[in-house]
């Protein structure tokens, strides 16, 4: 491999692992240390950030030795073999999660009021089983029969996927402008309806972000291995690797640091650790005391997010869409 291929992936590699893993890390234990943010919901990013742990942690690592072994013409038929294993694993759950997290997120904001009967504990479990037991199915046959057969799976699987997600996401912006034009309706205060647009924004924009990055990362390899299935190698194809395993380090930061409550749990992690026990567990003392956002107030008393009723949060549909926004 020529060096001025390898050493920017090498490099790229290499930075994606050190801030991919900050970023899982925190997410975790964000929601460890924090009562409130203990949700079905949020136990799924618990779980993408697991699978994008084992990406930027042990996955990238690999990846980057074995490219630095092909820019000295050296072969390392052990590091590839465990890289292609982990690879295959982790990326895969962490895909299945990026549709998993978009489909729950979807059920939340078209369908608020029956989502605990829909997204019960026991098919949270379920769900997750399947999407860590299938990638496990997929890398072991991907290691042991033909490329050709496991890479067109793999096409088929990342479309449906994609479609999956943009259907999803494109249900949560119509549901969005739907409970738009209800509020213009209705009389409400200039700072009400700034708010609202101001929620329209951030979940357009998050949503926009979601799509792009997926996209960037993810089709480059998706269209090498349905172009020339039986042909995994190459140029071109480290560098559609290593765009696919960077989605791992965006994850966290996409999905969680667009959301008041985590900004202010990652503050808290930083700042106010003592004796190895981070300060403030627990729902309650997590509210808006610890948040420096100027927004965060509206936040507090989301449901799913603390134990504080809405009974004091008016209007009720404004107290609905904030929960949305929270969540997207």
């Amino acid at each position: 491999m020529q060096m001025y291929h390898g050493v920017p992936m090498v490099a790229l590699n290499i930075i994606s692992c050190i801030f991919g893993s900050i970023g899982n890390v925190l997410v975790c234990a964000t929601i460890y240390t924090t009562t409130g943010l203990q949700t079905i919901s949020n136990f799924f990013l618990v779980s993408m950030s697991i699978a994008d742990l084992t990406v930027t942690l042990v996955t990238q690592p690999l990846f980057a030795w074995f490219l630095g072994a092909r820019i000295d013409d050296k072969c390392s038929p052990m590091v590839e073999f465990l890289f292609r294993l982990f690879s295959n694993v982790s990326c895969a759950v962490s895909v299945i999660h990026l549709c998993l997290i978009s489909v729950d997120r979807c059920l939340m904001v078209t369908k608020p009021h029956s989502f605990d009967r829909i997204m019960t504990k026991c098919k949270f479990r379920s769900l997750l089983v399947f999407a860590w037991t299938l990638p496990i199915v997929y890398a072991v046959l991907r290691l042991t029969v033909s490329k050709s057969a496991t890479s067109l799976f793999t096409v088929a699987v990342m479309a449906l996927c994609y479609v999956i997600i943009i259907v999803c996401y494109t249900l949560i912006i119509c549901q969005v402008y739907k409970q738009r034009r209800l509020m213009r309706s209705r009389q409400g205060s200039a700072k009400r309806r700034k708010s609202r647009t101001d929620v329209e924004r951030r979940v357009a924009m998050t949503i926009a972000i979601v799509i792009v990055v997926f996209t960037i990362c993810w089709f480059p390899i998706i269209y090498l291995r349905s172009k020339k299935a039986d042909r995994n190698s190459g140029v071109a194809y480290n560098w559609a690797r290593t765009f696919a395993l960077c989605n791992s380090a965006m994850n966290p930061w996409i999905y969680c640091f667009r959301i008041p409550e985590f900004r202010a749990g990652y503050k808290r992690l930083c700042i106010k650790c003592s004796w190895g026990t981070v300060a403030g567990r627990g729902g309650a003392d997590f509210d808006v005391t610890h948040t420096s956002d100027s927004e965060a107030t509206q936040y507090a008393n989301i449901p799913k997010y603390s134990k504080v009723s809405l009974a004091n949060c008016k209007p009720r549909e404004n107290a609905d869409e904030m929960t949305k926004e929270a969540r997207i």
